[in-house]
């Protein structure tokens, strides 16, 4: 692994300008690499909305390297790369640090602290640590880190790690949390969301034969000591879930989306839903698109999504009234690679919305500008 710390020239190019909503699109790469703004319904930025996080890969086996995009400069540097695939993203709520760990079965499990606006980098160790098999999480304690681990090939926890002492835990085991999404609330960090691919099949190696049973995902919460609290979505509770969620600010509100097998039922009733720990049932809170990824304005007002519908528009709306509007065009193929699909989030300060387009045939991070007074204009309705 290298550090890198020679700057990259300028590679922001200016795109379109939709004409409904008057969004600036801004192409933040200009190779020809694959470069990813990194899965998951967070926002892999600073806190003062300057810095995106994404990775750049040979392939899409790898290896990878770590990114950052400079909205100040307009342009694009390396921050350090590895010889294997990227496990374990994870940003921390006051979005200072960006975390992340390599599934390298030659080193011992590290877990690497960048500070987004310096890039210094910090390599923690958690000795004896299982692999870190998924996404990561951090907690607003600054010192909480999980992340899912494989035990056995029929066997999988979430471990709950301390990165102040290098300590760790698993404190949850699963056989169906093969793909868990573990996401501490960013409120408090009581709560740990995790995904549950019900009736998933892994073969020997570990990898997946059946990602999702007939009965489709659902989602619950586990305490720090990994007691479970079931959530009231997917079958028989909602239609299936789609395994694309994140909470909603500090609310204590989890943004989820679910899929009608009818889909003039997704756009009539709604497949966009809202549920907290202990609610009875679910919430619709946007209908009138076929939402798909979901992400939440770090204040919990308003949420992004990419749509099933031609062109995969990005549409921003209030988690008060539902409305929404249409931001802007994607253009991705929604392809099986995760890197071809937009998974949008909001820049801290709510002026961009970042997301992932192969429009041009190489797929790579793209900002749409928010312009003043629509996302109120929506919230007033």
């Amino acid at each position: 692994m290298r550090r890198h710390a020679s700057p990259a020239p300028v590679e922001f190019v200016p795109r379109e300008t939709h004409p409904e909503s008057g969004s600036q699109v801004t192409q933040l790469t200009s190779g020809t690499t694959i470069d990813c703004n990194i899965y998951c319904e967070v926002a892999y930025m600073d806190a003062n909305s300057r810095y995106v996080m994404f990775t750049r890969g040979e392939s899409a086996a790898g290896p990878y390297e770590l990114w950052r995009a400079d909205f100040g400069r307009g342009a694009c540097g390396p921050v350090f790369s590895g010889a294997d695939s990227l496990r374990g993203a994870a940003v921390s709520p006051d979005q200072r640090y960006f975390y992340c760990g390599f599934a390298r079965r030659d080193l011992p499990t590290t877990v690497m602290r960048v500070e987004i606006e310096t890039l210094q980098v910090e390599r923690i160790a958690l000795p004896g640590a299982p692999r870190i098999r998924s996404l990561g999480s951090a907690g607003p304690d600054g010192r909480t880190y999980i992340y899912g681990c494989m035990l056995d090939p029929r066997r999988f926890g979430i471990v709950r790690a301390d990165l102040m002492d290098g300590s760790w835990l698993v404190i949850h085991e699963d056989p169906e949390i093969c793909n868990p999404h573990p996401q501490i609330e960013p409120g408090r960090g009581e709560h740990f969301l995790i995904q549950h691919n019900r009736g998933c099949e892994i073969g020997p190696d570990g990898a997946y034969t059946r990602l999702v049973g007939d009965i489709g995902a659902t989602l619950y919460t586990i305490d720090r000591e990994g007691r479970k609290s079931e959530l009231p979505v997917g079958l028989p509770h909602t239609a299936r879930c789609q395994g694309h969620q994140c909470w909603i600010g500090s609310t204590g509100e989890v943004l989820l989306t679910v899929w009608h097998a009818d889909t003039r039922d997704n756009l009539k009733l709604g497949n966009l839903l809202g549920v907290r720990p202990g609610d009875a049932a679910a919430r619709v809170i946007s209908a009138g698109h076929v939402y798909c990824h979901p992400n939440a304005s770090k204040d919990g007002r308003f949420f992004v999504s990419d749509s099933r519908a031609p062109g995969h528009p990005i549409v921003v709306g209030s988690v008060r009234t539902g409305r929404s509007r249409v931001l802007c065009i994607s253009g991705a193929s929604i392809g099986r690679p995760q890197y071809t699909h937009p998974h949008p989030w909001f820049s801290p300060d709510r002026r961009w919305v970042i997301f992932n387009s192969d429009r041009d045939g190489v797929p790579r991070p793209y900002a749409a500008s928010v312009p003043d007074g629509l996302l109120e204009e929506l919230e007033a309705g």
